[in-house]
C-alpha cells in the first residue's frame, strides 16, 4: 500500500517561461523526485492541468485558454476526487499556477489594515467548492498542500530543479538536528517571543532580541548556520529584509543578502513577519533594494527545506501569543514531532480554531485573515524529523505500508474535523451604526486593562469604531487519539450564542515603516464586556 502525492502544474506557462533545454532539466529532476518518493512508499502523479490527455486519464477535463486560480482549483478538485491523494504539490510560482486572491476579512479603513485582498493557496487546500462570497469554502484546509515555487520574471530553472533535488535527497533527521535554533524577535514583542520559544520547547536563551541584535551582528550571522529558524519580526511589501523594533527604531534584523552563503541546506524556516513568504521579481521598480532577492527566495536558493510564512500584513501579539504566533508555533511543533511539513501547517490551522472553540471563542477577523494568508513553500510530504511508531527491524515495504495506512486514517479524520470547524464558523453581519456610548465604555474598560499590563492603546477616538455582530454555534468536535484515530464523542445539541466585536486601530509611521495597533473588544448581546485583545502588525 502506497500513499499518493499529486503534483500539478500548467504546461503552457512552463513552456512560455523556460527554454526547451531547461524544461528537460526540470523533467529530469521530477523523474528523480518521483523515484525517490517511490522508495519512501509514495506514488507521485504529475499532471499538467492544461494537458487534455493527462487530465482525461484521471477523469478530469483540461483547462483550455486562460488559466485562472478558480479554473485551476476545479481541475485539482477533479484530480483529487479521482486519486484521493495524501499530498498535493503545486509546481511553480504565481506565473505558473496562479495564487487565489480573496477578500481580506480584517480590511477596513477604520481598522488600519489596508490589505484589501489576500494572496493565498488556502482554497486549493480545501475540498469544498470555492465561492468567493462564502469564506467557509476556503478558510479551513482539509488537504495537505505546499508549493514548490520559482521566482517571478526569472527563467533560471534552478529555482525548481534545486528544490526538487533537495526534496528527493532529504532523509528525516533526529530532533537534535534542528537544535539549537536561530530565533529572533522584535524588542517590542520580547514577552510574546519568549512564550513562542516555550511553546516549541526551544530555550528562551536562544531568542535574539532586535535591537540590540541586528543583521550585521557577528553572533547573529554565525547562528544562521543553525537548521531551525523562527522569526518574529516586521516585514514590508517588496522589501528584502525582516526588521526589528524598539520604539520608533526599525533596524534590519535579517536581510536576504546576509542569508547567502550562511544558511545550510535542510534549514526549516517559519516566520511571523508581514510579507514573510512573499515572492516577487527583484527587477520590480518598487523593490528595495533594487535587484535583491526576497527573503523567502533567498532561503530557498540556499537550500532551505521549506519556508512557512505570510503573503500580506500579519497580526501578532506584543505581550502574549496571538494569531500568527499560534499558527507558526503550531507548525514548528508538529514538524519537530515527526509530521510532514504539509500536515504540520494543516494541523496548526485546524488546531488553532479548535482551541479557540474550547476557550468558548470563535475566530475573529484577524484570526480569519491569519488562516488565509499563511502558506507553505516546499514539498508538503517532506518529514524534517523521523517519526516514531514502527520498529526499526520491520522490512522497508512493511514499514511504508504501515505509515501509508496511518496516513490515510489521519487524512480521513482531519477531513471530518475540517468539516466540523466549517460548520461551527460564526455567521457575521456588520453593525452599521454602533452605539457610541457602549463603544466608549468598552474602549475605556479595555484601555484600563492595557495600561495595567504596560501596553499602549491605539490612538483612536472611542466612537471611531468598526463593529461586527457574531452568531456562533458550537457542536461537539471529533475526538482524536494517538495516531489520528477517531474516538466517539457523546452527542449533544449545539450551543448558540451571540456577541458583538468592536475594533479600533491606529497607524504609526517611523523610518518609512508602517506599524498598526488593532484593539478588539468583545461584548455579549446585552453589551456586557467579555474580553479584549491587542494585536500588532508584524
Amino acid at each position: 500500500m502506497a500513499s499518493t502525492k499529486l503534483c500539478v502544474t500548467v504546461s503552457a506557462h512552463l513552456k512560455a517561461k523556460y527554454s526547451a533545454a531547461d524544461r528537460v532539466r526540470i523533467d529530469a529532476a521530477l523523474a528523480k523526485w518521483i523515484k525517490a518518493d517511490a522508495a519512501r512508499g509514495i506514488d507521485t502523479v504529475c499532471v499538467a492541468l492544461d494537458d487534455a490527455g493527462a487530465m482525461a486519464r484521471h477523469g478530469g477535463q483540461a483547462i483550455a485558454g486562460r488559466v485562472t486560480a478558480l479554473r485551476a482549483k476545479r481541475a485539482i478538485d477533479a484530480l483529487c476526487r479521482a486519486l484521493a491523494p495524501q499530498y498535493v504539490v503545486i509546481l511553480g510560482g504565481h506565473q505558473i499556477v496562479p495564487y487565489f486572491v480573496v477578500h481580506n476579512p480584517s480590511y477596513s479603513r477604520k481598522t488600519g489594515d489596508d490589505d484589501r485582498e489576500v494572496i493565498t493557496d488556502n482554497p486549493y487546500a480545501c475540498s469544498a467548492s470555492y465561492r468567493a462570497a462564502d469564506r467557509k469554502s476556503y478558510l479551513i484546509p482539509d488537504r495537505v498542500l505546499g508549493r514548490i515555487t520559482d521566482l517571478d520574471d526569472d527563467a533560471d530553472p534552478r529555482w525548481l530543479v534545486d528544490q526538487l533535488v533537495q526534496a528527493a535527497a532529504w532523509r528525516p533527521q533526529p530532533r537534535s538536528f534542528f537544535a539549537p535554533a536561530y530565533a529572533v524577535c522584535c524588542s517590542a514583542w520580547a514577552p510574546a517571543g519568549a512564550q513562542c520559544m516555550h511553546s516549541v520547547s526551544v530555550p528562551s536563551t536562544e531568542l535574539m532580541i532586535s535591537p540590540p541584535t541586528v543583521d550585521a551582528t557577528p553572533a547573529a550571522r554565525k547562528r544562521l548556520a543553525r537548521k531551525l529558524h523562527i522569526i518574529k519580526c516586521h516585514g514590508a511589501q517588496l522589501e528584502a529584509a525582516y526588521f526589528g523594533q524598539r520604539g520608533g527604531s526599525y533596524p534590519d534584523a535579517l536581510t536576504s543578502g546576509a542569508i547567502k552563503g550562511r544558511v545550510a541546506a535542510g534549514t526549516l524556516v517559519a516566520a511571523m513577519c508581514c510579507y514573510g513568504a512573499q515572492i516577487y521579481s527583484p527587477r520590480d521598480p518598487a523593490a528595495k533594494p533594487a535587484g535583491a532577492l526576497p527573503v523567502a527566495a533567498a532561503y530557498l536558493r540556499e537550500g532551505a527545506l521549506a519556508l512557512m510564512g505570510s503573503t500580506k500584513i500579519a497580526w501578532v501579539g506584543p505581550r502574549t501569543m496571538a494569531c500568527a504566533d499560534w499558527i507558526v508555533c503550531g507548525y514548528v511543533k508538529a514538524a519537530l514531532a515527526g509530521a510532514s511539513i504539509g500536515r504540520a501547517l494543516q494541523e496548526s490551522k485546524q488546531d488553532y480554531v479548535r482551541w479557540l472553540e474550547t476557550e468558548g471563542q470563535a475566530p475573529d477577523l484577524a484570526d480569519e485573515k491569519t488562516l488565509i494568508e499563511f502558506i507553505l513553500l516546499g514539498d508538503p510530504s517532506v518529514h524534517p524529523v523521523a517519526a516514531s511508531g514502527v520498529p526499526a527491524g520491520v522490512p522497508a515495504s512493511a514499514r511504508a505500508a504501515a505509515h501509508a495506512g496511518e496516513r490515510a486514517q489521519r487524512r480521513a479524520v482531519r477531513t471530518e474535523l475540517a468539516g466540523h470547524i466549517r460548520r461551527n464558523l460564526p455567521e457575521r453581519s456588520p453593525v452599521e451604526q454602533p452605539q457610541h456610548d457602549l463603544a466608549r465604555r468598552l474602549f475605556h474598560l479595555a484601555r484600563s486593562g492595557m495600561e495595567a499590563e504596560g501596553l499602549a492603546a491605539p490612538q483612536a477616538e472611542p466612537t471611531d469604531v468598526r463593529a461586527s455582530r457574531v452568531t456562533s454555534k458550537h457542536a461537539a468536535a471529533p475526538q482524536l487519539a494517538r495516531g489520528g484515530r477517531r474516538v466517539a464523542a457523546a452527542a449533544r445539541p449545539p450551543d448558540r450564542r451571540e456577541s458583538v466585536e468592536y475594533y479600533w486601530s491606529s497607524r504609526h509611521e517611523a523610518q518609512g515603516r508602517m506599524h498598526i495597533r488593532l484593539l478588539k473588544v468583545e461584548a455579549d448581546a446585552d453589551g456586557n464586556f467579555l474580553r479584549w485583545r491587542l494585536l500588532h502588525s508584524a
